[in-house]
């Protein structure tokens, strides 16, 4: 009987330094590929006047980004099937360095497009098998593994603007860029060192549909041009837009068709309700990549572009969602039980969407500890959903059903991901214009509050020296430049109660579904 359990301890002690060494190698890649959604949020408008672009020419960066990360997700799977995870995501490592080393090298908007398409593969390369080949190092032990993720991956993005707005401050914003480079770099070395090769003995017979990534990716562009390009083509009096509009409603119908056509529409509803706890899984991905995406984005404009803050203090005001966002999400995976995931899914989506609609009510004088108080209570909701859906993950998808599931998950991922932030920009914009127009109804109507107010500022000019005339036309100046800043706080305000109503609504029907319609687990991680 000694015989047989005195290797134990060794092998126990092996495992670890396995589990050890893969936590150690992934930290580069999560603090690298993972960080690019958020990574500009209080210098891009550094980046927009260092490449001398507008707004709306900015769009097709984020275009040309999008559609390559797309393509580099199905092109991960590919490359996976024929030559193993650990090779798709060296090569996507290597691809995503230098995207970024071209990025920070971009001259105009031209050739940041450029270098956007090159990093956005790398990245859709090694997220697609980034998460799965870390998990395979853990084995058995694979709830460790979810910990790791959720809090390097996720937990960790409030803190990357304040990261970028250091590095631009001491060197430029192409450091921005180029910093991603040797961590990426060393991420590889890592990779390649400490994880097992499972290069499968013949290639897995794997055939991707193409056009219909393509079909899938030219809807998500028109979208995107719909919402965001709305105002600049002046609506439906636009031949642009209406084009735009009619592809976006076409390209959908044609994907359809593209998928199903010439099978028994009985035979995929069958396997859509077989895979559809995973196309939840990634609906509550989505739900989270939202808040992270539009939050933290519109809360930077608002401290940097509205209070005119440093940018250092407004990354540290976005970064005091982290710590509470890696508590929430530690406890609920130490203590994680499976009965309480749809509770779990509930109270984060609905509480994160409270805290949003909180947040609408900051103004010209909110106090930065409040602004940061409510990023803290947002980022300890919001930390509840990543071991719900990462769990979900591993335990209900079969690999035979990966692809179709993982297509399904794509769509549920991207097309809100397009929708709901452009979206949101509109209604900024919408609501910005709104309150300009009130504002300026009410001086050219010159109501008594508005003549004294011009009086007393006009005063408080010619005590300072001005001339009469003088202090009227800066006087004038003032109160346009105060019209203009609290039509902006409205419209903020106006897009974040916009947000708080969509992810509120779709965090409800995610958490509804999760609760009432889930699939049965393949596998058990948790009790």
């Amino acid at each position: 009987m000694s015989t047989a359990t005195a290797p134990a301890p060794a092998t126990q002690s092996s495992e670890r330094t396995q589990h050890l060494l893969a936590a150690v190698a992934v930290v580069p890649v999560l603090a690298s590929v993972y960080q690019t959604l958020v990574l500009t949020d209080v210098t891009s408008d550094v980046i927009r006047k260092g490449i001398e672009g507008d707004s709306y020419q900015m769009i097709w960066t984020n275009v040309a980004w999008g559609v390559s990360v797309l393509y580099g997700l199905f092109g991960g799977i590919a490359w996976m099937a024929r030559h193993g995870a650990r090779s798709a995501l060296t090569i996507g490592l290597v691809v995503f360095a230098l995207g970024n080393l071209l990025c920070g090298a971009a001259a105009d908007v031209d050739t940041l497009c450029g270098a956007k398409l090159v990093e956005g593969i790398g990245k859709g390369m090694v997220i697609v098998v980034g998460r799965s080949t870390l998990y395979k190092q853990f084995d058995r032990a694979v709830l460790v593994a979810i910990g790791v993720y959720g809090v390097l991956a996720y937990a960790t993005r409030p803190t990357t603007p304040l990261f970028t707005a250091y590095v631009d401050d001491a060197l430029s914003w192409w450091w921005v860029f180029w910093v991603n480079v040797p961590i990426a770099l060393a991420g590889l070395v890592l990779v390649r060192a400490f994880f097992r090769p499972d290069r499968p003995p013949r290639p897995l017979p794997l055939r991707i549909d193409w056009l219909a990534v393509t079909l899938l990716a030219g809807w998500a562009v028109s979208l995107t041009f719909a919402f965001g390009w709305y105002r600049k083509w002046g609506g439906w009096s636009s031949n642009e837009f209406a084009a735009v509009a009619v592809a976006a409603a076409v390209l959908p119908v044609v994907l359809v068709v593209r998928v199903w056509g010439g099978a028994n529409p009985d035979e995929h509803l069958t396997r859509v309700l077989k895979v559809r706890g995973y196309v939840i899984a990634m609906s509550t991905r989505m739900l989270l990549i939202v808040n992270l995406l539009a939050v933290l984005t519109l809360m930077a404009v608002y401290m940097v572009n509205l209070r005119d803050y440093p940018r250092e203090a407004a990354g540290e005001i976005l970064a005091s969602a982290s710590l509470p966002m890696a508590a929430t999400t530690l406890l609920t995976t130490v203590f994680h039980r499976r009965a309480l995931r749809p509770l779990m899914l509930l109270v984060g989506a609905l509480g994160s969407s409270a805290c949003v609609w909180w947040m609408s009510s900051v103004d010209n004088f909110t106090p930065k500890e409040d602004v940061s108080l409510m990023l803290a209570v947002w980022g300890g909701f919001v930390g509840l959903l990543p071991p719900v859906f990462l769990t979900d993950e591993v335990e209900v998808i079969d690999p035979r059903d990966g692809l179709y599931a993982g297509a399904l998950g794509a769509v549920c991922l991207i097309v809100p991901l397009v929708l709901v932030p452009t979206a949101m920009q509109t209604a900024v914009s919408e609501w910005t214009d709104r309150a300009v127009d009130v504002q300026r109804l009410n001086l050219r109507e010159e109501r008594p509050a508005v003549r004294d107010a011009a009086a007393a500022v006009a005063d408080d000019y010619r005590q300072r020296g001005a001339t009469p005339g003088e202090a009227q036309e800066l006087a004038g100046v003032a109160l346009g430049a105060y019209v203009k800043l609290e039509a902006t706080a409205r419209g903020m305000s106006g897009g974040l109660r916009f947000l708080s109503l969509t992810t509120g609504v779709l965090g409800l029907v995610v958490g509804l579904l999760r609760l009432f319609a889930p699939s049965p687990p393949l596998r058990k991680i948790t009790p």
